[in-house]
């Protein structure tokens, strides 16, 4: 399993263009490798143009929830970037739900917030403020707040 660590790296780093081009190279090859494994099985030519297709509709099926989970991971990240540097730029460490939709964006729920809480642990926590508000708030580290005194 330590030989697939370089291409899971690879993956979780590469852009949507990078990992669909390479996709798309490698195809001919893949297809290839498919009609000869159908080809020893018995199929005929035009059973095997059938699962052909139903491959190639599999693998757009696969690039557009690509696209799908790409785009959301990228809102996520937008999400985070805003909310920091907010509370950098005002020297806030948090914020409550409800002043990130005064001023940041009012379409952000709660749910929203808090996935971009789960899905980046290590820069943001959930808060509760004063009156029982539900907030958002960053990590400081210990060189970050040195440096802040």
């Amino acid at each position: 399993m330590k030989e697939l660590d370089p291409i899971l790296k690879f993956l979780k780093e590469a852009s949507i263009f990078d990992i669909f081009l390479i996709s798309f190279l490698l195809l001919p090859f893949v297809f290839a490798s498919w009609v000869t494994i159908f080809e020893k099985l018995g199929y005929s030519p035009s059973s095997i143009v059938k699962l052909l297709i139903v491959i190639s509709l599999v693998y757009i099926l696969f690039i557009i929830l690509m696209l799908i989970g790409m785009n959301k991971k990228k809102k996520r990240e937008v999400i985070r970037d805003q909310i920091l540097g907010y509370l950098q730029s005002k020297n806030f460490t948090m914020m409550s739900f409800e002043r990130v939709r005064e001023r940041i964006n009012k379409t952000y729920s709660d749910t929203l917030l808090n996935s971009v809480i789960d899905y980046f642990p290590n820069e943001l926590r959930r808060a509760k403020l004063k009156g029982g508000l539900s907030g958002i708030a960053r990590i400081i580290e210990e060189s970050d707040s040195a440096q802040e005194a």
